[in-house]
This record gives C-alpha cells, sequence and structure tokens, in this order.
C-alpha cells in the first residue's frame, strides 16, 4: 500500500542515457523542460474563450564532462567519422542538405536520489541536440553543454505520448 502524505523531495544529478548508453559524468546539473505551446480561441462577444493544444516545446540541457568520438557525435550527429584502415583516427563535418529526424535518439533521465523507482525518470523519445557546440581551452578541467530538443515521434498528433512521458511506461 502507497504512504500517504509523503513528501518527495528530488536531489541531486542524475543517470542521463541516450540510446541505452550511459553519457558519463555529468559536469553541471542537468535541466528538463516542457512547455505546452496553446493558441487562444476567442469569441467576439467573450474575448479569450479557451486555449487550444497546438504542441509542446521539450528540451533537455546536458553538461558532458567527458570526451570522446561518441560523446562529440552525441553532440554534433552529422559529423563523419575518419577513419585509417579500421582505425578510428577523427571526426569531420558532415555533407550538407541531410535530414536528421533520423538521427534524433532517445534520452532517459533517472535521479540518482530515487534509487530503483522509475516513477520521476523523464524520457524523451526522440531528442536532437541544437544549438551552438563550444570547447573552451583554459587551465580549468574542460566541458561542453549540449542543448537536445524533443521532435515528436510520430506525424499523429492525435495520440498523446509523442514527446516525453514521465515515469514508467506501461508494459502491454
Amino acid at each position: 500500500m502507497a504512504e500517504q502524505n509523503v513528501i518527495n523531495v528530488p536531489f541531486g544529478m542524475a543517470d542521463i542515457t541516450v540510446e541505452g548508453e550511459s553519457i558519463g559524468l555529468q559536469a553541471d546539473a542537468a535541466t528538463f523542460t516542457a512547455e505546452p505551446k496553446y493558441v487562444d480561441i476567442e469569441t467576439y462577444e467573450l474575448g479569450l474563450y479557451d486555449k487550444y493544444l497546438e504542441g509542446w516545446d521539450v528540451k533537455v540541457k546536458v553538461v558532458f564532462q567527458e570526451e570522446s568520438y561518441e560523446k562529440l557525435k552525441i553532440a554534433l550527429p552529422v559529423l563523419e567519422e575518419v577513419t585509417t584502415g579500421s582505425e578510428k583516427i577523427g571526426l569531420k563535418d558532415g555533407r550538407l542538405h541531410q535530414r536528421v529526424r533520423d538521427k534524433g535518439k532517445e534520452i532517459k533521465i533517472h535521479p540518482r536520489d530515487a534509487g530503483l523507482s522509475k516513477e520521476f525518470d523523464v524520457t524523451i523519445f526522440k531528442a536532437y541536440p541544437v544549438g551552438v557546440f563550444e570547447r573552451k581551452y583554459g587551465k580549468e578541467t574542460s566541458k561542453f553543454e549540449v542543448e537536445f530538443v524533443g521532435l515528436p515521434m510520430t506525424g499523429d498528433s492525435t495520440k498523446g505520448g509523442n514527446f516525453f512521458l514521465i515515469g514508467e511506461d506501461s508494459v502491454v
């Protein structure tokens, strides 16, 4: 039986995975935002009468502590690998005019203080990195920040569960 009147105070970092692979250490707090996008419905006599849900603006900002070719490809998925034989020796900018929807990845955020409970896990079904990639070269520990936006998982706007989930998905 669930406890009544329990106050949950989230605290601390989270374990973050992209397509099931851990991003490793976080250099700073991750931030998840979900903003519903509404359209005003107005009538001539009453003015604002209702709101209509038009979409979602879903974002997550992650600060990577560790750097590797794999993590750079998470931040910039249009990069192409440079190889010599079977050895990966670098990354280069990818070709222009390519669609990126198929490069969207599932991101899961599991609060560490939740233990095994998935009650407040966040899943973004199809996330894609946007914004500027910036890496500083200085005396301090290096880190890089990546902001992901949530794309709709399907083109069917008549169904929910297109952008994100908080909690554990039901098993059918």
